[in-house]
C-alpha cells in the first residue's frame, strides 16, 4: 500500500521491539540479539534494531563492530540524538576522543537538553585536556547528577595544571570536594584530589591530613605516598619525606622520581654520613641507570683540539631560578670561537628569563616533550662534544639520557650538590674550597676543580642598598637565616640556642615560605623551644617574593648558616647585603658552598671547624658592633675585587676546563679509570 504498513503491523513491530528491549535491559543479550535479528528479517531498515545490536556489540567489547552497526543506523536515520550519543561512547572505547566529542556535539544539536550526552561530552573534553571547554560543559550539567561533582573537580584540577592563574580553579575544586569526597564513587581518589588542590594552594598541613587519611584506607597508593612526601619536604619535615619516598619506591619501583627524591633529601639529613650518601647514589645508579649504559658507544665527533667545541647544557631551570641567575652571564660570555653552545630546556613553562637565555644560546632546543630515547638521539644528531647536566637528582632531571651516553664527554655542574652516582658521568666541576683533597672518594665522577670557585654571583637589579648595622640603633644583636626549613634540624637549632643564650637580648629572625602554613609554624615553634630557643627570642616570617626577600637582611646583623646543607643563593644574598655568614665545615659539597664564598672574599675566619668554634665565632662577632658595621659596609667592595664577580675570568677558566676534558678524550677516549670511584 502506498500509504505505508497497516496500523496493526506497526503495533506488532513496536511490541516486538519493546520485548527485545526488555530482554536487553534484563541482561539477556543473546535473546535480545536474536529478537533484533528477527525484526531486521522483517524490516532490514529498522534503525532502532540496528542501533541496539550495535549497543550489544559495544557491551561485549566488540567496539569496531559496534561502530559499524551504529553508523548503519545513522545512515538510515540521522535525526536520533541517542544514536549519535552512543556512537560517541563507542568512539571513546576505541580511544578516538576527538571524534567522540564531535559525536556528542551532534547529539546535543538534535537534543540540547540531553544530559547524558552533555555529561559524557564534558568528560571527553577533560580527557583531551580541552580544559576551558570541559569546565563550561560541566557547569551546564545538573549539579545533582551522580559523579558530576568529582568529575568536574578533576577537570578544574586539570585546568589548573596548565593555567597561568590557577588559584581560582583550585579554590573551586576545593569547595566542591571538601564536603563531597566521602560520597564519591572512589572516596580515596577524591580525597587525594582534594589533598592535591590544597597542596597547590600551599595549605600543606591540611593536605598532609588528607593524604594520611587516604593512605590509611589505601596503603599502596603511589600517588598519595609521592605527594605526601613532597608536602613533608616543603614543610621541612625531611625525615618523614624520605620515609614516604622509600615506601613509594617499594610500591612502584618504576616510579621515576622515587629514588632520586630520596637522594636529593639525603643531602639535608643530619644523620647521614658522606659515605652513606655516596653509597646510596651508587646503589641508585646500579638499580636504575646501569641497565641503560651502552656497551661500547661510538662517536663520530672530529678529534680536533683546536676547533670550537659543541657544548650542550641540559636543564629544567632555564627560567626564573637560582641556576639561571648564575648561568646566564656565563652563557652570554662564552667565546664563540671556543664554545658553540646548545641549550636543552626540559620544562614546558617559559618566562622572560627563558627568552633571555634563548637569545644568548647559539642553539636552543625545547625538549620537555621528548622521551629519554628521543632526547638522546637529538643530542647525538647535534654532534655534541661535551654534555653538561645542570640538574642532578632534582625534579625534571634527564639523568637517564646521560646514562645512555649521549656525548663523548659528560659533566655534572651547578644544579646539584653531590655526585650523580653514574658511571657514564665523566666529570664533576668544583673548586678547591668546595672539594678539598680527599673528597674524590665520594664521587663516581672525576673531580675537576676550577681555580677559584665553581660559580659566580651577579646580584639582580632589585637588590637594595646596604643599610647601617641594625644593632647600632636597635641596641641588640639580630641573628638571622633565610634558608628553607628543610635545612633547620634539631642540631642546628640547639647550636643556635646556645648562641642566643650567650648574647644578651639577642633575637633570631627566620624567613621561610613553609612558615606561612599555620600548623607547621606552630610545630616549628615547638621544636625551637624544645631546642632551647625562647619564644621571645624568635621572630618567624613567611614567604616573601624574590624581589622583596633580601630586604630581611636590613634587620639582620649576623647570618647563621645551617648544616649539613648550608646556604647557597641565600648566603650570596646575605654577604652582598653586608651580613657576615658564620658557617660550619662539612664533608660534603652541599655543606661547603658558603665556605667557598668566604674563602674567595678573604673571610675564612668565619668558617668553623666544629660546633664549639661556630659558637665562638658568632658570639665574638656579636660583641663588636663597630667591627660588624665596618665589615657590613666593606663587603660589596670585597665582592668587586674577588673572583666571585669576575665572570670573564670564570668563563675563561670554564672554557679551559672543557678544552682539557676534550683533549683527554682525544688522547684516550675517556677519563682515566683510576679517577672513577
Amino acid at each position: 500500500m502506498l500509504g505505508g504498513a497497516p496500523r496493526h503491523d506497526k503495533a506488532a513491530k513496536q511490541a516486538a521491539l519493546d520485548n527485545a528491549i526488555a530482554l536487553h535491559e534484563s541482561g539477556e543479550l543473546d535473546s535480545a540479539a536474536a529478537a533484533y535479528d528477527r525484526l531486521l528479517a522483517q524490516d532490514p531498515k529498522c534503525s532502532e534494531a540496528i542501533h541496539l545490536l550495535g549497543l550489544i556489540s559495544h557491551q561485549r567489547g566488540n567496539h569496531a563492530g559496534a561502530l559499524q552497526q551504529i553508523d548503519r543506523a545513522i545512515a538510515i536515520d540521522d535525526t536520533v540524538a541517542l544514536y549519535h550519543c552512543n556512537r560517541a561512547n563507542v568512539l571513546i572505547a576505541l580511544g578516538r576522543m576527538a571524534e567522540a566529542c564531535a559525536g556528542f556535539d551532534a547529539a546535543l544539536r538534535l537534543k540540547p537538553d540531553y544530559t547524558a550526552a552533555r555529561y559524557n561530552h564534558a568528560k571527553a573534553l577533560a580527557q583531551l585536556q580541552r580544559h576551558d571547554e570541559a569546565i563550561a560543559a560541566f557547569r551546564a550539567v545538573p549539579a545533582d547528577l551522580p559523579g558530576r561533582v568529582h568529575d568536574y573537580a578533576s577537570a578544574l584540577l586539570g585546568a589548573a595544571d596548565s593555567a597561568l592563574s590557577k588559584d581560582a580553579l583550585l579554590d573551586e575544586a576545593i569547595t566542591l570536594l571538601q564536603p563531597s569526597w566521602p560520597g564519591a564513587p572512589d572516596p580515596v581518589e577524591a580525597r587525594i584530589a582534594l589533598a592535591s588542590a590544597l597542596q597547590q594552594r600551599k595549605r600543606l598541613s591540611e593536605a598532609v591530613a588528607h593524604y594520611e587519611g587516604a593512605l590509611a584506607d589505601r596503603p599502596d597508593s603511589a600517588k598519595a605516598h609521592n605527594n605526601l612526601a613532597n608536602c613533608y619536604n616543603q614543610l621541612g619535615r625531611i625525615g618523614e619525606a624520605i620515609v614516604h619516598y622509600r615506601r613509594l619506591h617499594a610500591i612502584a619501583p618504576d616510579f621515576p622520581d622515587a629514588l632520586t627524591s630520596v637522594l636529593a633529601n639525603l643531602n639535608y639529613d643530619v644523620q647521614a654520613t658522606a659515605q652513606q650518601v655516596f653509597d646510596e647514589h651508587r646503589a641508585w645508579a646500579r638499580a636504575v641507570a646501569a641497565p641503560l649504559y651502552p656497551a661500547a658507544p661510538h662517536f663520530d665527533n672530529t678529534p680536533d683540539a683546536a676547533r670550537a667545541l659543541r657544548v650542550g647544557f641540559v636543564s629544567p631551570d632555564l627560567r626564573r631560578h637560582p641556576v639561571s641567575n648564575i648561568f646566564a652571564p656565563i652563557l652570554a660570555a662564552f667565546d664563540r670561537a671556543r664554545i658553540e653552545s646548545y641549550c636543552y630546556y626540559n620544562l614546558a613553562a617559559k618566562d622572560a628569563v627563558t627568552a633571555h637565555l634563548a637569545g644568548h644560546s647559539m642553539h636552543w632546543r625545547d625538549v620537555a616533550s621528548l622521551s629519554d630515547a628521543q632526547l638522546h638521539q637529538a643530542i647525538r644528531d647535534d654532534g655534541i662534544d661535551i654534555l653538561v647536566d645542570l640538574a642532578g637528582h632534582t625534579i625534571h632531571n634527564r639523568l637517564a639520557v646521560f646514562a645512555r651516553r649521549a656525548a663523548p664527554v659528560q659533566v655534572s655542574w651547578l644544579g646539584y650538590f653531590n655526585t650523580t652516582g653514574l658511571d657514564s658521568m665523566d666529570y664533576f666541576i668544583s673548586d678547591p674550597h668546595s672539594s678539598p683533597p680527599g673528597q674524590e672518594r665520594y664521587y663516581s665522577e672525576t673531580l675537576l676543580r676550577l681555580p677559584d670557585t665553581r660559580f659566580c654571583y651577579a646580584p639582580p637589579e632589585f637588590m637594595p642598598a646596604v643599610n647601617a648595622l641594625p644593632a647600632l640603633h636597635q641596641g641588640r644583636i639580630s641573628f638571622g637565616c633565610c634558608n628553607n626549613l628543610s635545612k633547620l634540624n634539631q642540631r642546628v637549632l640547639g647550636l643556635w640556642a646556645r648562641i642566643l643564650a650567650a648574647v644578651p637580648r639577642s633575637r633570631l629572625i627566620l624567613q621561610a615560605a613553609a612558615l606561612d602554613d599555620a600548623p607547621n609554624r606552630r610545630r616549628f615553634s615547638q621544636l625551637a623551644q624544645q631546642a632551647g630557643i625562647a619564644a621571645a627570642q624568635l621572630e618567624l616570617r613567611g614567604f616573601a617574593p624574590v624581589e622583596v626577600a633580601p630586604r630581611a637582611y636590613h634587620d639582620i646583623d649576623i647570618a647563621l648558616d645551617p648544616f649539613p646543607f648550608c646556604g647557597g643563593m641565600t648566603s650570596f644574598e646575605a654577604l652582598w647585603m653586608g651580613v657576615p655568614v658564620v658557617t660550619l665545615d662539612q664533608p660534603m659539597i652541599a655543606g661547603r658552598q658558603t665556605i667557598s664564598m668566604l674563602a674567595n672574599l678573604g673571610l675564612a675566619d668565619l668558617v668553623a671547624a666544629d660546633e664549639d668554634a661556630y659558637f665562638a665565632i658568632a658570639v665574638r662577632l656579636a660583641q663588636d658592633p663597630q667591627k660588624l658595621e665596618a665589615l657590613r659596609q666593606g663587603l660589596r667592595p670585597r665582592f668587586a675585587a674577588s673572583p666571585l664577580q669576575d665572570y670573564a675570568r670564570f668563563t675563561r677558566a670554564l672554557e679551559d676546563a672543557f678544552g682539557a676534558m676534550w683533549r683527554t678524550w682525544i688522547a684516550g677516549g675517556t677519563r682515566p679509570s683510576s679517577d672513577k670511584a
